[in-house]
Formats: structure tokens, C-alpha cells, sequence
């Protein structure tokens, strides 16, 4: 009986009877793909369909079966085999009269027998089975995401118990566990500097991944690390870490006064230090605080007008600090009109400081509020001025969100190729920015409704997904980018993909009531209903977002739910 060993963790290879199969034997991709599909499968089976269904998701019945077939010959062919996949009664087994293993089958049965025992020694050695990613070269498909993810608790689950910290920390750089462990094992080895930073690399995951600082516990080891007897008094920047750590902790538990002291102390530091990412760190704190209370303008006006009389070039920082806030602002129920008077002033005081900076980009919070409040000819003034000075002053945020907001007003002209135009720039700056995860999903989003049919928005839906995937998007500044895809795939007939999107844009719309992104929320329910063939469901939420469009002062935008409630196969495009 013939010996057939697959190799899927860390790249992919067959070998039968010992022979490796070569890698130019696989001419045709899905040929291997349909391989890798069994071999990852209970028993090394699966009904046709459900292979269909994996590797040709948009395919209709026909053409999916077409493509099985060839891709079926391909595997003979590649292996030289004609028992390689055998189809019976609609049921494709691979090898059926082989002996065939594989190498996440013996990690899988080694690392659940090991946490079973919960046994640090065999947790370690299954551990050690564990080669790799599995199939990195099919990082983005779909049909491998659940026993990706599944293989990869297992190996973390794995490393913990089996107290393997490095290779934890290197896999999680988030695991706090970890990481004060390894600044235990360096402050016991009088490594300070090394402790520290360890805290700092965890600090930095946390915060870029999930938007958090580390717990009581880590500060406590890293305060204990800065006042080691004897070592060098801790950099303001170590002070500073320290604080805005603890400041967060605070925020988490909603003890405002508590964040907003430790969070100050951290700015002050960061203003006399001119430490420039300390010092938006803490204005972001601040701002939630600020927000909470009921007084971020207040607090917003107060310290962009600081920053700019410190003739610094600090102004684009605490603007980025306020970015997502300042969305909020002009899209919630407050009115353009106020947001547009808050802009002039700002303008106003940047002129009386001489910053020109701090005039780039309160021309463009201005471009915004008239274009949110339907003024396009004023809004395509202002955004085009800020997008020169943002230009001219080095602020790549001001400069990516002028041409992202730019875009929508070509949009509404049906200008598309001026959008896309735009959005190429939009994209360059902001991939460059230091607010990457906030920018680019905003731009995809405007991009899928730039799209010049249904399938091209759908491609940019996918090539979002595998851009945004290694970050944590700012979840505000998502919601046109998940409505926009949400109505994408529901046109598309990707009907889980367009629920999964409307889902998450519900649950950050659900922060705020009413505004524009609750009618945007509507609006994608109104298309996915419509898709779904619900005419009267989706006809009765076009009417909802119609209605909460003309609280938000957007006729345009109620006025195109209200065609589609009239016309249900009409198409319409959730707002931003």
C-alpha cells in the first residue's frame, strides 16, 4: 500500500512512498488546491459540492463542476495517479487505497492530547511539531480561515502552558503574560534597559492592534523596572509611557478623573520633551475624557489653539489625536452649521498665530461640514485649498482625508474618474501617514463606490480585506467602508459576506442614535433585504433611512431611499 505524507504547515509539498512530488508538477493551482481541501478534511473526503462551493464561490452550478472536473484531471495528472482523487456517488476521497498522513494531522493529535494533560513537558514537545503558518501562500483564501485560525490557538494555547515565552511573545506581541515574564527574566538577569524595552514593544502592540494599554499588573513590573536601586533615573519618554499606560487603564474602567490627571501629567511631559507620538497619545485620551464629559470641542479648540501659538508644528499631531472624534462631530446630530462655525474659528486662530499648518487643516474641517451639509461648490473650494496647504505643510492625514473628501464630491457629480483619480493619491498619503489604520479604510470605502460595477467593487471589497487584515481599523472611521461593502457583496449575491459588514456597522452605529451613519445603516439593510428578495422589508428600511438622511440635513441622500423604495430593484449606495 502506497505511503502519502503531506506537508502544510510552513509551505506545501507531497511525497509519495518517499518521493517528493516536484513543485513544477502542479500546473494547474486549483489542482493542488482541491489536494490541500481533502487532506485538511475528516476523514480525507467531501461531497463535490462542498469543494464547489470552497473554491469556486461565484461560480454558478455549471461552470463550478466544469472547473472541478479539470482541476480533478490536473491532480491525476500532477501525481501520476489515477487514484489520487476518486469520485463516488458525488462523494471525492483523496487516495482512498493509501496510507495517507499528514503533518497537521500529527500536530493536531499531539497538541490536544498535551493540553488534555495540561502538561508543560509534552506541550512543549508538541509544540516543536508545529512548522509553520499554515500554507502561507494561500494567505487570503477564504476556505482556509477556520483551521488556520484553529491551528494557530492550538499552537498559542501550546506556548503558554508549556511557559515557551519568547516564542509566544514573537507569535502574540500582545500576550501580556508573556511579556512580563520575559521583563521579569531580564530585570532578574540585570538587564533594566532590556525590561524596558520589552514594556515598550508590548505598549506599542497593544495600542496599534487593539486600541488598549497593558493592565495594572504590567505597569506595576514596569514602574518597579524604572526604580530599580542604583540604575539611571528613567527618559521622560519611560515616564511618559508609564503614565499614558496607567491613563488608559482608567479610561477602561471609567474612572475619568483618574485617566484625565495621569493623562495631563503624560502631555506636559510630552509638550516640554517635544515628544510628538506621546503627546497624540495623550490627546486622544484626553479627547475621550473630553467626550464623556460633554466638552471635546471645548477641549479640542483649547488645544489646537495651544499647539499652534507654540510655533512648533505640533498642530497636525493633536489634529490626528481628534480625528475620530471630530468625525462624530460632523456627522452627529449637533448640525454642519455648527461644525462649519467651529472650523472658521479655528482658521481664525491659526491666521492670529501665524500657523499655517493649523489654517491647512481648519480649511479642511471646513471642506467637510459643507460637504456633509450639501454645499458642493464651497466644499470642492475648501477641500482643494486644504489639500494644497496640507500639501505644502507636510500633514500627510490632512493631506489624504482633502482627496479622500474630494472624491465623494466627484462622486456625487458622477465624476468616477476623478474619484478614483483622487483616491490613487488619497491612498499613497495615507499609507505613509501615522494614522494608516484610520485613513485607508476610509478611502477602500469611498473606492468601492467609486467602483464602475458591481464586480470591480467587489474586487476592491477583496482588496481591502487584505490590506486592512494586519491592522485594527479605527472602528468610527469604518463605517463607510462597511456600509459601502455591506451593499457590494449583497450585489454580488455574497449575501454571509454583506451580513457579516452590515453587522459590524450596526454595532458602531448603535453607539450614537440617529445621524448619518444610522441612515447609511438602513440604507445597507434596505440593499441586502433587496438582494435577499425581501422587497417589502427592504422597501420599509429605504423609508427608514430616507427619514433619518433628512434629520441629518442630507436630501440628496433620502431622496435617492426614497427612489429606491419606490423602485426596489433600483441600486443605491449607503451614504458616508
Amino acid at each position: 500500500m502506497k505511503e502519502v505524507e503531506f506537508q502544510l504547515l510552513g509551505r506545501f509539498a507531497v511525497a509519495v512512498d518517499g518521493n517528493l512530488i516536484p513543485g513544477d508538477a502542479w500546473r494547474s493551482r486549483r489542482a493542488a488546491d482541491v489536494l490541500k481541501l481533502l487532506a485538511l478534511s475528516p476523514d480525507l473526503r467531501l461531497h463535490r459540492s462542498q469543494v464547489m462551493e470552497a473554491l469556486w464561490p461565484e461560480s454558478d452550478p455549471q461552470a463550478s463542476g466544469t472547473n472541478l472536473r479539470k482541476a480533478l484531471y490536473f491532480a491525476r495528472r500532477a501525481t501520476a495517479d489515477e487514484q489520487t482523487v476518486v469520485s463516488h456517488q458525488g462523494v471525492i476521497v483523496l487516495w482512498p487505497a493509501a496510507q495517507v498522513h499528514s503533518d497537521v494531522e500529527r500536530f493536531e493529535g499531539a497538541a490536544r492530547q498535551a493540553l488534555a494533560a495540561s502538561d508543560p513537558s509534552a506541550c512543549r514537545a508538541a509544540a516543536n511539531l508545529h512548522h509553520g503558518e499554515l500554507l502561507p501562500d494561500d494567505r487570503y483564501e477564504s476556505w482556509l480561515a477556520e483551521p488556520r485560525q484553529r491551528l494557530r490557538q492550538l499552537y498559542l494555547d501550546l506556548l503558554r502552558v508549556g511557559e515557551l515565552w519568547q516564542r509566544l511573545s514573537d507569535e502574540d506581541p500582545t500576550d501580556e503574560r508573556a511579556a512580563r515574564a520575559l521583563m521579569r527574566a531580564h530585570l532578574d538577569a540585570g538587564e533594566r534597559r532590556e525590561a524596558i524595552r520589552r514594556f515598550e514593544r508590548l505598549r506599542e502592540a497593544l495600542h496599534d492592534h487593539l486600541g488598549v494599554g497593558p493592565d495594572r499588573a504590567t505597569i506595576a513590573l514596569y514602574e518597579d523596572v524604572l526604580t530599580v536601586e542604583g540604575a539611571l533615573q528613567p527618559t521622560q519618554a519611560e515616564r511618559a509611557h508609564a503614565l499614558l499606560a496607567w491613563a488608559l487603564v482608567h479610561l477602561n474602567r471609567n474612572d475619568l478623573k483618574e485617566a484625565e490627571r495621569a493623562a495631563e501629567e503624560a502631555r506636559s511631559i510630552a509638550l516640554d520633551s517635544r515628544l510628538g507620538r506621546e503627546l497624540g497619545e495623550a490627546a486622544v485620551i484626553l479627547a475621550k475624557v473630553a467626550m464623556a464629559q460633554g466638552r471635546w470641542r471645548e477641549r479640542f479648540a483649547e488645544e489646537l489653539a495651544e499647539s499652534m501659538r507654540m510655533r512648533a508644528n505640533m498642530e497636525p499631531i493633536v489634529y490626528d489625536a481628534h480625528l475620530c472624534l471630530a468625525e462624530y462631530h460632523l456627522t452627529g446630530p449637533e448640525g454642519y452649521a455648527i461644525a462649519a462655525e467651529f472650523a472658521r474659528q479655528m482658521m481664525k486662530i491659526a491666521k492670529e498665530a501665524g500657523s499655517g499648518t493649523g489654517a491647512a487643516l481648519g480649511q479642511l474641517m471646513l471642506g467637510e461640514a459643507e460637504l456633509l451639509a450639501g454645499h458642493l461648490i464651497e466644499a470642492q473650494k475648501n477641500l482643494a485649498q486644504a489639500a494644497e496647504a496640507n500639501d505644502r505643510e507636510g500633514c500627510l492625514s490632512g493631506s489624504a482625508l482633502s482627496r479622500q473628501r474630494l472624491a465623494e464630491v466627484a462622486l456625487i457629480g458622477g465624476r468616477k474618474f476623478d474619484a478614483n483619480r483622487l483616491l490613487s493619491r488619497a491612498r499613497s498619503f495615507a499609507v505613509r501617514s501615522e494614522l494608516a489604520t484610520h485613513l485607508l479604510v476610509r478611502v477602500f470605502g469611498t473606492m468601492i463606490q467609486a467602483a464602475a460595477d458591481s464586480k470591480k467593487a467587489l474586487a476592491v471589497v477583496r482588496a481591502a480585506e487584505r490590506e486592512l487584515s494586519g491592522m485594527r481599523s479605527c472602528e468610527p472611521c469604518s463605517m463607510g467602508y462597511l456600509t459601502s461593502a455591506a451593499a457590494a457583496c449583497a450585489r454580488a449575491g455574497e449575501l454571509d459576506r454583506a451580513r457579516s459588514f452590515v453587522s459590524r456597522a450596526e454595532g458602531i452605529a448603535g453607539m450614537w442614535h440617529g445621524g448619518l451613519w444610522s441612515g447609511a445603516v438602513w440604507e445597507a439593510r434596505g440593499v441586502l433585504r433587496q438582494a435577499e428578495g425581501a422587497d417589502d422589508q427592504s422597501r420599509a428600511m429605504f423609508l427608514e433611512a430616507a427619514q433619518e438622511y433628512t434629520h441629518a440635513g442630507r436630501q440628496s441622500d433620502a431622496d435617492r431611499c426614497l427612489e429606491a423604495a419606490a423602485s426596489p430593484q433600483s441600486r443605491s449606495t449607503p451614504s458616508r
